[in-house]
């Protein structure tokens, strides 16, 4: 399985995003907290998950209906786990 190299920084930052706690008002210790109260998870946990996500991530468009997606896709099986529309294709 391939990993992204991600930075603590960015993780962080994003776990605050999802948490919807203010980055600069917090430290690493309450962003552990919000993390295991939500979603039964730490920062290192949240990582490695993000680690193996990433590299996942693909936008297409489907030939037969002209709609664009995104989300996380297997592209050397031409396979989607999950996806959501994002629109037409232009």
């Amino acid at each position: 399985m391939k990993l992204a190299r991600v930075s603590s920084i960015d993780v962080e930052e994003l776990a605050c995003h999802i948490l919807e706690v203010d980055y600069d008002e917090i430290d690493t210790s309450v962003i552990n907290e919000k993390l295991y109260e939500e979603f039964g998870c730490d920062l290192d946990q949240f990582t490695h998950i993000i680690q193996r996500l990433l590299p996942m991530v693909d936008v297409g468009a489907s030939p037969l209906t002209k709609k664009r997606y995104k989300g996380f896709s297997d592209t050397e099986k031409g396979m989607w786990f999950v996806k959501m529309e994002i629109g037409d294709v232009a």
